[in-house]
Parts: structure tokens; C-alpha cells; sequence
């Protein structure tokens, strides 16, 4: 239920706008959601860039050829 009207104060004409209070609590709620939601995301980002750097990490770490996984199997036996 917003109405509004036009106010003269001075040389100066303004227009109030008369909100319901659940709606400005249903807004302020809605921007709290938001920025909860921005928080959130923000967080799942930096733990998933910390997932990534450890598993770098990891695979840089193996000095031996079993150890990383972009190589190809060893064969071990007669059969070449």
C-alpha cells in the first residue's frame, strides 16, 4: 500500500511515499537474504580454491612416478 503525495517545502517540492510497515520489513528481510547469499557463496568459493591448490599441491609434492596420476600405468611383467 504505498501512496504518495507531493509536499512544498519552500522553493523545493518533494514526494512522500507512505510504505506499510510489513512491507519495509519484508524489503530490509529480503536484503538480509541477500547478502547472507552473497556470504555464502563467497565462502563455497574459497573452500573449493582451497581444495583445488591442496590437490596441486599434492600431486607436486609425489616424487615418484606411481605417485601422479597424469602419467600412465607401469607395466610390470613380459608382455611388451
Amino acid at each position: 500500500m504505498e501512496m504518495g503525495r507531493d509536499v512544498d517545502a519552500g522553493q523545493q517540492q518533494r514526494r512522500l511515499v507512505v510504505v506499510h510497515s510489513q512491507v519495509r520489513r519484508i524489503k530490509q528481510e529480503e536484503g538480509e537474504k541477500v547478502k547472507v547469499d552473497e556470504t555464502y557463496q563467497h565462502q563455497v568459493s574459497e573452500m573449493r580454491r582451497m581444495v583445488v591448490l591442496r590437490d596441486m599441491e599434492a600431486r607436486q609434492r609425489s616424487r615418484s612416478p606411481l605417485g601422479r596420476a597424469a602419467r600412465p600405468a607401469i607395466s610390470i611383467g613380459g608382455d611388451s
